[in-house]
């Protein structure tokens, strides 16, 4: 159980509130955020110095000879040259960074996933968890970004170019910086303002999402004229809904757009006036203006994209908080596991005083049950009388409340039952058939894919695949779509009974197979069963000739 207790370990390491940036920081390659600094430093230094250059070029135009001031000229071409350079290579680095970052995430995101009690994982829809793996991923990539190429290097040169506009003139510095206050303030009320839509536009996104997949599963049942002008009409309000926000966001966003677009002209325009003004009495020098006003708008151009990488990190940090709940999700425990390689091969279950409710209303109470290599069980009763429910809690899918379990005579924890599952096989209700070929679902998860393929071939398993010209490489839709119901039946029956299993549990095994198909499954329980523990869960006749015995739920 190493992997399970190294799981549990990466767990805590973003089990975090994600409000401190460093812990974010943390996550990315020591070596490479080292890197993407000292080019960061660089960037800064020689954004410091260059305008010195220039302010010296100035002052001597005129005034040194033409060779002095093509010298600076080729120092100040050199510093812009290095300048693009160190750059570049900073990007290298933070995408680097960004990659590692992101595919770190997911993974952990994938073995939470996976780790999650049963019950839990299925009260969350295919919406939430793929919101997880693309899209919160995404917005922390995207937050990420706006940490290490725009709100770090350009606030910091910003910075050291306003310092140097005061060296250059302190009062239009003074007016530049009131500019400049303005100018914030417009942004910050102007992201205080669509900050809220934008978090109403993401929920209204997810619900679009979620009843698109929904008319998708509706599909059948519209085509046979059912219900087609009331889903119609959801239709239009459930998308009305979600356009109406998204023309919200888009409105107020025009409307800042357009007045910080204001804000920033009257800057400029101001400033310009003002230097003009002090030019004409004497106060400055024109060559000063000019190199104010360069300056004034390559600071601008690093401002205008602080805000964007503002709205980018306040996005990052919302899916920080949906990823911390999603990690603060209830999982299986892994840690205080005993080994089982001492209980050798399985040759018999017992479980004592079962218990187990959904909402404090008992499905299962008191339950006895003895389980048998080379014996076939049929489980019979009403819907709703937990036999489904006895079958996820064998598989230790659900953990009963209460119970003793027993396994070759030698009581365990339940906890320790997950340790069998990959010496146990399953045939739900309904067959999990994924996207992709007819071949990939029968060997999924088979430790020899060739092995298990020759078998196929050479066993009654072959007699049951969907015949058609494309055979093992046939397409197969999200969920088996494209797949009659008997067909995603026997290919997850391939799959299961390809395994040398312990334990075989078919929970209504006999729905949409034809009459051949039932036939050969029958004789070849009863060839499994010699070294295997048959359960069969059916509502239907078909299994008590050959079942040894026959459990009432």
């Amino acid at each position: 159980m190493k992997d399970g207790k190294n799981q549990s370990n990466k767990e805590k390491v973003i089990d975090f509130d994600f409000k401190n940036w460093l812990q974010f920081i943390q996550l990315v390659s020591k070596k490479q955020m080292f890197l993407s600094v000292l080019l960061g430093v660089l960037r800064i230094v020689i954004a410091t110095i260059w305008p010195f250059f220039l302010y010296i070029i100035l002052k001597e135009i005129g005034v040194s000879s033409a060779n002095k001031i093509i010298l600076y000229f080729g120092i100040l071409l050199f510093m812009f040259g290095l300048l693009t350079w160190f750059t570049h290579l900073q990007s290298k680095i933070n995408i680097r960074i960004l990659k590692s970052f992101t595919l770190e995430m997911i993974d952990k995101i994938w073995k939470k996933m996976n780790s999650l009690e049963w019950l839990t994982f299925h009260q969350k829809n295919r919406v939430y968890f793929f919101d997880l793996l693309m899209v919160e991923t995404w917005r922390l990539k995207s937050g990420m970004t706006a940490l290490l190429e725009s709100l770090i290097i350009n606030t910091l040169i910003a910075a050291t170019l306003s310092c140097f506009v005061v060296f250059v003139n302190w009062s239009l510095f003074l007016v530049f910086f009131s500019g400049l206050l303005i100018m914030g303030i417009g942004h910050y009320f102007s992201s205080k303002q669509i900050r809220p839509l934008l978090k109403k536009f993401h929920q209204a996104w997810r619900e679009q999402h979620l009843w698109v997949a929904k008319c998708v599963d509706q599909f059948d049942l519209i085509k046979m004229d059912r219900a087609y002008e009331s889903s119609s009409k959801r239709n239009i309000e459930n998308s009305s809904k979600f356009l109406e926000i998204n023309a919200q966001v888009l409105q107020m966003q025009a409307k800042w757009r357009n007045i910080n677009q204001l804000l920033s002209n009257l800057v400029r325009i101001g400033v310009f006036i003002i230097g003009i003004y002090w030019v004409r009495i004497g106060y400055l020098g024109m060559d000063d203006l000019l190199l104010t006003l360069l300056l004034i708008s390559i600071i601008q151009v690093n401002i205008m994209q602080i805000p964007s990488a503002l709205n980018n990190l306040m996005e990052a940090q919302e899916s920080f908080k949906t990823i911390s709940d999603f990690f603060n999700l209830k999982g299986e425990s892994s840690e205080h596991l005993n080994r089982i390689d001492t209980f050798g091969r399985l040759e018999k279950i017992t479980i004592k005083n079962l218990s187990y409710g959904y909402e404090n209303q008992d499905v299962i109470s008191n339950f006895n049950l003895n389980l048998e290599v080379g014996k076939i069980y049929l489980w019979k009763g009403k819907n709703g009388s937990g036999k489904s429910t006895a079958a996820h809690i064998l598989l230790s899918l659900i953990k009963p409340d209460r119970g003793n379990l027993f396994i070759n005579e030698i009581e365990i924890p339940w906890q320790d039952l997950k340790q069998f599952r990959n010496r146990f096989a399953f045939l739900n209700q309904d067959s999990p058939i994924f996207m992709g070929s007819i071949k990939e679902n029968i060997l999924f998860g088979h430790p020899n894919s060739t092995a298990a393929l020759e078998t196929m071939h050479s066993s009654w398993l072959n007699r049951l695949l969907p015949i058609s010209d494309m055979g093992l490489l046939r397409s197969v839709g999200e969920r088996g779509e494209g797949l009659s119901g008997g067909e995603a039946k026997k290919i997850a029956l391939i799959r299961e009974t390809l395994r040398s299993s312990e334990l075989l549990i078919l929970d209504e095994p006999l729905n949409h197979l034809d009459e051949f198909s039932i036939q050969e499954i029958t004789r070849e329980v009863l060839k499994i069963k010699q070294n295997t523990i048959v359960i069969i869960i059916s509502h239907q006749n078909g299994f008590e000739s050959i079942a040894d015995k026959i459990i009432e739920f």
